[in-house]
């Protein structure tokens, strides 16, 4: 769901940077609606808690996520934790009534980039946005292919999240010592997501140094790219090609 933007008459001169607001609240929602209009550079997104939020994380390439940390369904500590797992590099604000208690501090432990007092001031809020979504990647890779640096990384036994996009498409591949532990593509996890993103050529790859997530792939780094090199072949030889978004099987 897509909060209301004020008409513009220029030009979108960049492709728009898109902020998550996790709130369940409907008054912040109109007060960030209303107030924050001068973000003229993104797309605004809603979700209710932070089960939605994961949700809309699936399709959309998320800049910066902004939460409350009280909220039914999913909490924001969860979402927070959730987070830090699955999606490391993107910066999280907390905009809550409990800052200043012991919950502010847990929410900055568990991963939180900031954590401002509810309500906010719109001018700050905006700025904390602004830089959040300007923070480098501990690691940015372009011009090579994804298999040859998994294969660097096999070699350096690297622990890491990479964050792979190409043409619109973001898919997430999780390292612990070299080898690939679980991979994400929009609703698909493990193996597929792997091999789905695998076969995207020549795409901008972001990594931070950290992985949380729990192993469900099996195969050696060795043996995934030669699984992927067959479906390739296979698939320009059939002259089958697979669906946008469609998992190769």
């Amino acid at each position: 769901m897509a909060l209301p933007r004020s008409p513009s008459s220029e030009p979108a001169k960049a492709p728009l940077k898109i902020v998550l607001f996790v709130e369940d609240e409907v008054s912040t929602l109109r007060f960030y609606s209303a107030g924050l209009r001068g973000l003229h550079e993104f797309k605004f997104l809603l979700a209710e808690n932070g089960q939605q939020a994961l949700d809309a994380l699936k399709a959309n390439n998320v800049d910066v996520v902004v939460t409350d940390l009280s909220m039914p369904v999913m909490d924001g500590f969860t979402l927070i934790t959730r987070l830090t797992a699955k999606y490391p590099s993107i910066p999280v604000l907390v905009v809550s009534a409990m800052s200043e208690t012991k919950a502010g501090q847990e929410a900055l432990q568990l991963g939180a980039l900031r954590v401002l007092s509810k309500p906010p001031r719109l001018s700050t809020l905006m700025e904390e946005i602004r830089a959040a979504a300007q923070r480098k990647a501990e690691g940015l890779v372009k011009g090579i292919s994804l298999g040859s640096l998994l294969q660097l990384l096999n070699w350096e036994q690297k622990t890491c999240t990479l964050t792979v996009k190409s043409e619109g498409r973001v898919g997430m591949m999780y390292l612990r010592q070299g080898e690939v532990v679980s991979a994400a593509y929009r609703e698909h996890e493990g193996i597929v997501a792997a091999y789905e993103i695998l076969t995207w050529e020549l795409p901008e790859i972001e990594f931070v140094e950290a992985c949380r997530m729990d192993r469900i792939i099996d195969l050696p780094v060795a043996e995934l790219l030669m699984n992927v090199a067959m479906i390739t072949d296979h698939s320009t030889r059939s002259g089958k090609a697979t669906e946008p978004g469609k998992p190769k099987r």
